[in-house]
């Protein structure tokens, strides 16, 4: 469970507005409010007792005290004599402070005589003013630690190898506390691997700072150091001092290769140049089954780049850390496109890719990347193409996982002005374009469609802007929906966009704005090149299916593809700004370009203490309901604003026929309820339909109020049609319980017949997640000690 949460979240959520007199109390009630900070307090105090000294180093209270937009920190006596010595009041809306008495005695005494009233003949409550200025206590976590470029280092996985650190502590008050606190850091530093490259302390200015070198693991010790107030990374983003074709074979000579047991994922493309240094020892073979190819050997280039991708990941991260990961996986290439990229022309397309497929299915593979597309196939939403259907059904028989780009396209075919508003205004007109639909076989319903999105690029050349932002939809990246209305792509990973000159307003490919991947031209005298295409979104996806693989490599294609699913971030919101649509127009142009959003391989493979996933695999007759029981953390029903999410993902392989305009024998999709029967929920469902009227169910759950039904985004009607489906709900304020009894959810799964055998079994995987942001309790250890009888009655286990 050596999850490490990268995405720092800041919440300012909406407080309670009580109309009070001009100039009176901001808390009128002293009682409620009272209470509701006793709440606050004894949720940091029981976190603190129950907290374990990290590197050695003893927990200490450090609370963040919320305020009014004006916080009265002028007169500290008040706070020293509540216990509170401040550290930290330089916002507007919040004082830190440090307390030596872990219960917070004089605190909470204090406390309880403002919550009592007046007294005798008083008119205010005692301590009126000090506690009427606070709105919330919460202890000082990891979030508040990290600074914003190295979240930002970090979300992008770019931290790598040690890095140099600032470390700030918290000054206590008095330069010998400073000078034992910076002791103890110093210590646990060296201790593990680290090393100090300097130190201060400014006693006037109440200042306490480190320079560190330390590495990933110790970096995410530091930040669960109560004494440590804030980590930076020094000069924020690093750059690359060399450019991609100045690496030289020695340079990357010695590169980590995967171990013997790793997964070995399957690339139908251009074939391998296995020998290039970035592929040494990853490549278990490259061949063709061509009668148009005399060997596997690529001789255009995009096979090997492809290959590199998955192999090696990010490389302009590994650049620029100057530290190379491990791969997690070898690949084994099957060579059908010629050196024009190309499919052959005296052979049907099909029979070139099913004898690839068999071939690496044979070989023991689970996981295939196909980085092609036939542009002449433009998907217009009438009936499946060839390719795509027949990959679903390869998927299907073989039990394996497709990952499938969305298919490049070109500005030209969809925005006629280049002004110098393009490179904002790109967005609406994709998404809206007919003629930049997904291209054969990317519509295939049982794979993993993947479209592009904007990288985080280097310093342009002056004169130059960047086309979008990070985490935008690509501006060569195809948008959905797939077959029926299904949505495609259900995921994006970087491709890499295209820049604008500024005056002539010209879209321009520079290196800044594409990706790094292995040069295999048999051309080039260069290791490495920049390119950009949707190409190199796909093995990203696939290289995470690779990695669930290892951990589990009995899961099936299904359940292989639920873990991806369920990791997925939301897509960015890339139409923020943008007016004339309603929030429907805008949720499907969304996932017209971004699915269900960005996959994450940490967030595929483990658990971490505020996300607990939880898996399963079945099989279900048609027509026919699964239940499962699922316990509810307690920390959803910790009564303070804060965010705390489900997400539920199903991934099913039902037989397809690619002329039907059923194209699915089946079909499947959830719904979550609570505070009804199992019995109660599973008639919900299979009552109307014994009856004959297939829309009751549908008709009795619209009526459900929100208290008793999950309304999952998207909606049923929009994720049910297709086979790789996600749902998510988040609340941000606590759950009101129902009942006295065990507090559940009920996870109904529905089977729905179209055309499949009466007698047949629908098999299907099934991932959800609870997660809470870091001010609420931990779910998982609490989940996992629930999940045995979960296990039992249900078949969920974590």
């Amino acid at each position: 469970m050596d999850h490490i949460e990268f995405e720092r979240v800041d919440y300012e959520g909406p407080r309670r507005k009580i109309p009070r007199a001009t100039g009176g109390p901001r808390h009128p009630n002293s009682d409620l409010h009272g209470e509701e900070l006793f709440g606050n307090v004894k949720f940091v105090i029981d976190g603190a007792r129950d907290k374990e000294s990290v590197l050695g180093i003893d927990p200490s209270l450090i609370l963040v005290v919320e305020t009014g937009a004006n916080p009265s920190v002028e007169d500290e006596r008040e706070w020293d004599k509540s216990g509170l010595r401040i550290v930290d009041s330089s916002t507007r809306k919040k004082v830190i402070a440090f307390s030596d008495d872990p219960q917070l005695t004089k605190f909470i005494g204090r406390l309880t005589a403002y919550k009592n009233g007046p007294e005798g003949k008083q008119k205010n409550a005692p301590y009126l003013a000090f506690f009427d200025g606070i709105d919330h206590v919460r202890a000082y976590g990891r979030d508040d630690r990290i600074g914003r470029n190295l979240a930002r280092l970090m979300g992008e996985g770019l931290f790598g190898a040690a890095r140099v650190l600032d470390v700030e502590l918290w000054y206590p008050g008095n330069a010998e506390k400073a000078a034992e606190w910076e002791s103890k850091i110093r210590a646990a530093v060296e201790a593990n691997e680290g090393s100090v490259v300097d130190t201060f302390i400014n006693p006037s200015a109440g200042i306490s700072l480190l320079r560190v070198e330390v590495g990933l693991t110790l970096l995410d010790q530091l930040l669960d150091v109560d004494l440590v107030a804030s980590i930076e990374i020094v000069g924020g983003r690093p750059q690359l001092n060399q450019t991609a074709g100045e690496f030289s074979s020695g340079e990357l000579a010695d590169l980590p290769v995967p171990d013997e047991t790793a997964p070995v994922v399957g690339i139908i493309d251009s074939g391998i140049v296995s020998e290039h240094p970035l592929l040494q020892g990853c490549v278990s073979d490259s061949v063709t089954l061509s009668r148009s190819f005399p060997d596997g050997i690529d001789r255009n280039g995009h096979g090997t780049a492809v290959a590199c991708v998955l192999v090696r990941g990010h490389l302009q991260s590994q650049l620029e850390a100057g530290e190379w990961d491990i791969p997690i996986c070898r690949v084994l290439s099957v060579r059908v496109l010629d050196e024009n990229n190309e499919l052959p022309s005296d052979r049907l397309a099909a029979h070139e890719i099913e004898d690839a497929v068999r071939y690496l299915a044979a070989q023991g593979v689970r996981v295939i990347n196909l980085s092609l597309g036939d542009l002449s196939t433009v998907y217009d939403g009438d009936r499946a193409p060839l390719l795509a259907a027949l990959l679903d059904d390869l998927a299907r028989e073989l039990n394996l996982v497709f990952t499938i780009p969305t298919g490049t396209a070109y500005p030209a075919d969809y925005s006629a002005v280049y002004d110098e508003g393009f490179a904002r205004n790109y967005v609406t007109d994709l998404v809206a374009s007919e003629a930049a639909r997904i291209i054969d076989p990317a519509p295939s319903m049982l794979s993993l469609t993947v479209g592009g999105s904007v990288a985080e690029s280097r310093v342009l050349p002056l004169g130059m802007r960047l086309v979008g932002r990070p985490g935008w939809p690509s501006p060569i990246s195809r948008v959905g929906e797939g077959i029926g209305g299904a949505v495609k792509p259900e995921l994006t990973a970087p491709a890499g966009t295209l820049a604008q000159a500024v005056g002539s307003w010209g879209l321009r490919e520079v290196d800044e704005a594409k990706i790094v991947v292995a040069d295999g031209r048999p051309d080039s005298t260069g290791l490495m090149t920049y390119d950009v295409g949707s190409s190199y979104a796909a093995p990203v996806v696939a290289r995470i299916g690779a990695a669930v693989e290892a951990v589990l490599p009995d899961a099936s294609a299904n359940l292989i593809r639920a873990l991806i699913l369920q990791s997925c971030e939301s897509p960015v919101d890339f139409l923020q700004g943008v007016n004339g649509f309603t929030d429907g127009e805008r949720d499907k142009m969304t996932r017209r370009a971004a699915g269900y959003g960005s996959p994450s391989a940490d967030m595929s493979l483990t658990s971490e203490p505020r996300g607990a996933v939880l898996f399963a695999e079945d099989a279900i007759e048609m027509d026919d309901v699964h239940l499962y029981t699922l316990p509810i953390p307690e920390s959803f029903f910790e009564g303070r604003r804060a965010r705390r999410g489900v997400s539920v993902s199903l991934t099913y392989d039902p037989p397809v026929r690619a002329r039907r305009l059923d194209y699915v024998g089946s079909r499947m999709d959830f719904e979550m309820v609570r505070g009804i029967s199992a019995t109660e929920a599973v008639q919900l469902f299979l009552d109307a339909k014994v009856a004959g009227r297939a829309d009751g169910a549908a008709a009795r759950l619209s009526q459900m109020s929100a208290r008793n039904r999950i309304k999952f985004n998207p909606s049923k009607t929009i994720r049910a049609q297709g086979v790789n489906q996600v749902g998510r709900y988040e609340w941000k304020q606590s759950l009101a319980r129902i009942g006295d009894g065990p507090q559940e959810f009920l996870l109904a799964i529905q089977n729905t017949r179209r055309w499949a055998p009466a007698g047949a079994r629908q098999s299907y995987a099934l991932a959800v997640r609870f997660w809470v942001e870091d001010r609420l309790p931990p779910v998982y250890a609490e989940i996992r000690s629930r999940v045995p009888r979960v296990r039992q009655r249900r078949r969920i286990r974590p």
